[in-house]
């Protein structure tokens, strides 16, 4: 490698460690501790089958939790954002694989083994561990009441209001979506065709509106929430 190549992965690696000081995350104690990963779009970051031997913090960008199905079929099953904390198993090894949504996703990985010793010692970290799992069974929670909604139009109505408070610290009406349309059928286990038509009804009723192709700005929040179809569109 070059000196130009060295020097230029140096400063790489620290706007990352930069970007890690100051994002707030959950895991805010271990930052010493951290290792931060740059991912391409679509890299994994963890491989089911493999040693569960390290949790870890999206600090900007998306991931997706996927698990194949027995027809092999992919479902996914969290869509990680900044913040989130993933990694844990039951067992040994991880259950499930991430990979990056967007292009230029970083998140920071800790050692199991290590965290777990520091979190014996220290109640206060232990608290904050447990927070984070239970902030995992959360997301689990409400994707489970999404896809039991009844038709694929409640689903990615529901879809869109969880996408916009989670992305939003306060009560937004405009999301980004960090994902492409593949990825929330994956994610609501319909089909892609049905996710366009889906968004296009909506879009065409009045309930959403589109800027680009993955801003959605919500135009009527009642709609949504109810998971009706708009009153003018019968």
């Amino acid at each position: 490698m070059t000196t130009g190549s060295l020097s230029t992965l140096s400063n790489s690696n620290g706007q990352y460690r930069k970007l890690l000081t100051h994002q707030p995350h959950p895991l805010k104690s271990l930052d010493q501790l951290a290792v931060i990963i740059p991912c391409h779009r679509g890299q994994e970051i963890c491989s089911q089958g493999e040693p569960a031997d390290h949790w870890y913090c999206v600090i900007s960008g998306a991931a997706r939790r996927c698990v194949i199905r027995l027809d092999g079929r992919r479902q996914i099953v969290d869509l990680l954002l900044p913040g989130d904390v993933f990694g844990f198993s039951a067992g040994e090894e991880y259950d499930y694989t991430i990979e990056a949504v967007a292009e230029g996703t970083v998140v920071a990985s800790y050692p199991r083994r290590r965290v777990e010793m520091l979190a014996d010692a220290d109640p206060l970290l232990g608290r904050e561990i447990r927070q984070v799992a239970f902030l995992a069974l959360a997301r689990l929670q409400a994707q489970l009441l999404i896809l039991g909604r009844i038709t694929a139009l409640e689903k990615v109505g529901s879809f869109i209001l969880e996408m916009a408070t989670r992305m939003s610290s306060e009560r937004g009406n405009s999301v980004a979506l960090p994902m492409s349309r593949y990825d929330i059928a994956d994610y609501l286990a319909v089909s892609v065709e049905t996710v366009s038509r889906s968004l296009t009804y909506l879009k065409q009723h009045g309930v959403i509106k589109f800027s680009g192709t993955r801003i959605v700005r919500i135009v009527d929040r009642d709609a949504l929430e109810e998971g009706e179809r708009p009153a003018h569109a019968a």
